[in-house]
């Protein structure tokens, strides 16, 4: 897979802050620094050494963050929003694989959960939060592709005042994939959500504004039913 952006920063040695220390599962680790250039600029580096999925077309393992690159692609092709994927390698030494992957740092969001639990938005600034997501959602779920772990922490969310224009942008793609059917994609993703947003409060209006967008697309997911 090509280089996103940028060839002049060595991604491999650039160290900075660990916001998520790696975590040692699947016989190997997995973490995330973040790093500031002399721009101002913030990137998110995700490492990982030995921590693979296997698949019928890589039955020995890949890194984990080639299935999540090639998703950050994919849904940016779907005019689906996600982080600005800036850089991703991947090598092999001794039998050990290791991958990078950088994104831009989505200055100014949080993540959903954060948000709606600091109650952040008042009632018109989440129904626009929640109307963005949706139509984000749809335009992901139309083309048969599912994100896979979709709680309201994975999600990220910004809007400065009741009249600004919200964005939203879905994070940690490692597990998405396509299905079979929309249908499918969607049943699983909103099912998923839905289970995390009814612990943050979630109303039966909030659900209408997803219902509306799904439904004019005459696609009917069966969490959003009535």
């Amino acid at each position: 897979m090509p280089h996103a952006q940028t060839q002049k920063i060595d991604w491999w040695q650039w160290q900075g802050e660990w916001v998520e220390p790696p975590n040692h599962r699947r016989g190997g680790e997995s973490g995330v620094q973040f790093v500031r250039d002399a721009d101002g600029t913030g990137y998110y580096i995700k490492r990982q050494r030995n921590f693979l999925f296997k698949s019928v077309r890589f039955p020995f393992g890949r890194p984990t963050f080639l299935r999540e690159a090639r998703n950050l692609q994919r849904l940016n092709e779907l005019g689906v929003a996600t982080p600005e994927l800036v850089h991703f390698d991947m090598r092999r030494a001794d039998g050990i694989w290791a991958a990078v992957l950088a994104t831009r740092e989505l200055a100014g969001y949080v993540s959903l959960e954060q948000g709606l639990r600091e109650h952040r938005w008042p009632e018109p600034a989440r129904a626009k939060i929640y109307r963005l997501l949706a139509e984000n959602l749809l335009r992901m779920h139309r083309a048969r592709f599912k994100h896979g772990h979709l709680y309201p922490k994975e999600i990220f969310a910004r809007c400065d005042r009741d009249d600004a224009l919200p964005q939203v942008a879905l994070m940690d793609l490692e597990l998405g994939r396509r299905c079979l059917t929309a249908a499918q994609a969607a049943n699983s993703d909103v099912r998923r959500l839905f289970h995390g947003l009814r612990k943050l409060g979630l109303t039966e209006h909030d659900v209408a504004i997803f219902r509306d967008v799904y439904h004019a697309a005459n696609l009917r997911p069966k969490p959003l039913k009535l």
